[in-house]
């Protein structure tokens, strides 16, 4: 099979990038050979391993997998060159939901905005410590806020990709496969 080959699956397992994981795929289409396409390699069925991991930035919408693993329904495995993950279209990276945390975020700046203005609402009292005082609590209330607001934008989203989603194989070097057969005569890769 060479470099360029998509291999159509469909996710068994869910994704959720809080925590980096494993997910699991199943091919959905038979895969023939590159030079004639008519001789089976991969069929429907087979089972694919990958990995993901939860390093994403703020404003992600999709998570990278690597594929490192087929299972061939008669027995043999075939170790993979960390192919990437590809969407239906054969786009990199997967993309199903996204949550970006938005009521965390607005939450934290609601709270910024009231410990802002909480020490300001008070008895109108001219007293030079009183003043200072409200002022100093003012200053520390919105660093608080701010810092609040600060990590909250610094939360990366949570990407989640559902059982059944389409996704691909993008393979990315030639991959030697023997011809598929019922009962496998080789030994596992």
């Amino acid at each position: 099979m060479q470099a360029g080959t998509l291999i159509a699956a469909a996710m068994v397992t869910g994704l959720q990038s809080d925590l980096p994981g494993q997910v699991v795929a199943q091919v959905t289409q038979p895969v023939f050979d590159s030079q004639t396409g008519r001789t089976l390699l991969i069929p429907p069925g087979a089972k694919l391993i990958g990995a993901y991991d939860s390093k994403l930035a703020f404003g992600q919408r999709r998570v990278h997998v690597v594929w490192t693993r087929l299972l061939l329904p008669n027995g043999r495995s075939v170790t993979l060159g960390d192919f990437p993950a590809g969407d239906a279209l054969g786009r990199a990276g997967l993309e199903d939901q996204v949550d970006r945390h938005w009521g965390v975020l607005f939450g934290m700046a609601a709270l910024s905005t009231l410990l802002a203005i909480g020490s300001e609402v008070g008895a109108d009292d001219d007293d030079e410590l009183v003043r200072a005082i409200r002022r100093g609590g003012a200053d520390t209330f919105n660093q608080v806020g701010q810092q609040a607001v600060a990590q909250a934008l610094s939360q990366a989203p949570t990407l989640k990709i559902r059982p059944g989603a389409l996704v691909r194989v993008i393979v990315t070097d030639d991959l030697k496969l023997q011809p598929y057969q019922e009962h496998s005569r080789w030994p596992n890769d």
